[in-house]
């Protein structure tokens, strides 16, 4: 992270352009116990955590800014008027021995937050000294009036971090260079950082998976071959529309967050085409799993034994033999539904997050219960008609006190029968049309899992 921000630095020192000035103040002018000019209605840090002290270069005073906490409080300036799609850049000059901070807008016009800009870690780039740094915000097409906001946490509570400038501005945006998505991900550091890691670039890829947090699609990864090195996380928090199998172009800037390679403050996401075939998923073992490689890349693990459903925070474990492979709720929730002691196929996307890699199943579709260690015998005395069902589906088993389960493609178990005898009809009835899925288990432990048609 040093490099990323002591670049940052000097490169808005001394090479980007700035327009017009929107924003510029040198804390010296308060309105009782806080600075006049940021009072912004986002404001969070309590006024206690806001202390006038001597400034270090610019004016009378700056700003001592106190959050010890991990959760971010906001610094926010009065509104501003700005210019609707305009690129601004954030300058701050700042003195800490800890803490971070980040920047964002309000975009007071529409009454919505923008996209938060990674944290910037302190230590290393100030170490006590006073800095200049800065980030980027674009205002969205229909936002003529904003608060700029600086969002902090972690300050140690006796130095803190001081703010004895700000300097707002349009800037001229650096122009991005195409690269690969190879060429962002590859690379031989220790740290497993970018090689592009705080430049702007353009790529191409394929959409491969998209978080979704309530009704809006937010982040999403790409791809270009089904090979390591080929994926890429994309945060884009504001997009509705992109699809899997969405051709797209992309800019933004590379950044490491957590660990993680993103591509960051994007600018643009062009859909070159729809409907496209997704790379291959390509084999891997659960050990294997656990490699920077294949961050953003589809991957397939098999016949992987499901040895916890509850280390927490949606995960579930799974282990080949190999070793341990995280499988995350990011995209789709199974950890309530997974059967530890059965073995099962999943794919789904390389990710690294919280100190752990991980792989994200992104439906139903992914996760399929193992054949391997199934006996012809058992699949040959289950059977399970109509498919498609309309009102009933029945359930011909070779056993008794069995539990059948009926999933919905979200994961969401419907319904949960338990037989008494060989011969159990389920009522669907009140079921919509379309896919579902059955799985069958005798004393906890999953014998065959299935999907059906409901089609009235």
């Amino acid at each position: 992270m040093k490099k990323i921000y002591t670049l940052l630095a000097a490169v808005c020192v001394g090479s980007v352009a700035f327009g017009q000035t929107v924003f510029q103040s040198n804390l010296s002018s308060w309105s009782g116990t806080m600075p006049s000019d940021f009072t912004g209605s986002t404001t969070s840090i309590a006024v206690s955590n806001v202390v006038d002290v001597p400034a270090i270069m610019y004016g009378d005073s700056a700003a001592q800014l106190i959050n010890t906490g991990t959760a971010h409080k906001r610094f926010s300036t009065m509104d501003v008027t700005v210019t609707p799609s305009e690129t601004y850049e954030i300058q701050m000059w700042v003195k800490a021995d800890t803490g971070d901070i980040r920047t964002n807008y309000y975009d007071v016009t529409n009454g919505a937050y923008g996209t938060y800009n990674p944290y910037i870690q302190l230590m290393p780039v100030s170490g006590g000294n006073l800095v200049m740094i800065s980030q980027q915000v674009t205002m969205p097409a229909t936002c003529s009036s904003a608060q700029f906001i600086l969002s902090l946490r972690n300050t140690d509570g006796i130095n803190d971090i001081i703010l004895d400038s700000v300097h707002i501005a349009v800037s001229t945006p650096v122009a991005p260079s195409i690269k690969s998505i190879y060429e962002i991900q590859y690379t031989t550091a220790p740290s497993g950082d970018s090689p592009e890691v705080g430049n702007v670039v353009t790529t191409k890829g394929v959409v491969t998976g998209i978080m979704q947090f309530g009704a809006a699609k937010h982040t999403f990864f790409i791809q270009d071959s089904a090979l390591a090195w080929n994926g890429l996380y994309v945060y884009h928090t504001n997009d509705s529309t992109l699809l899997r199998g969405d051709s797209v172009e992309v800019t933004g800037t590379v950044t490491e967050f957590n660990g993680v390679t993103e591509l960051t403050s994007v600018s643009n996401i062009t859909v070159l085409n729809s409907g496209n075939a997704l790379p291959t998923p390509v084999n891997n073992t659960t050990l294997n799993g656990n490699m920077e490689e294949w961050e953003g890349v589809l991957i397939k693990v098999a016949n992987a034994q499901c040895t916890s459903n509850t280390p927490g925070f949606g995960m579930w474990e799974l282990n080949d033999g190999s070793g341990v492979l995280l499988a995350d709720d990011d995209i789709f929730p199974y950890a309530t539904t997974a059967v530890v002691g059965t073995n099962y196929d999943v794919t789904g996307i390389g990710h690294y997050s919280f100190s752990a890699y991980k792989i994200l199943p992104r439906d139903i579709n992914d996760i399929v219960v193992s054949t391997v260690g199934i006996t012809e015998r058992t699949q040959e005395n289950v059977t399970v008609y109509p498919n498609p069902a309309n009102d009933v589906i029945n359930f011909n088993l070779a056993v008794n006190n069995a539990t059948i389960n009926i999933v919905d493609i979200t994961g969401k178990t419907l319904k949960s029968v338990n037989t008494i005898t060989n011969m159990t009809r389920v009522d669907v009835s009140d079921l919509a049309n379309g896919v579902y899925f059955y799985t069958i288990a005798t004393q906890g432990e999953t014998m065959l899992t299935d999907r059906f048609i409901i089609a009235k």
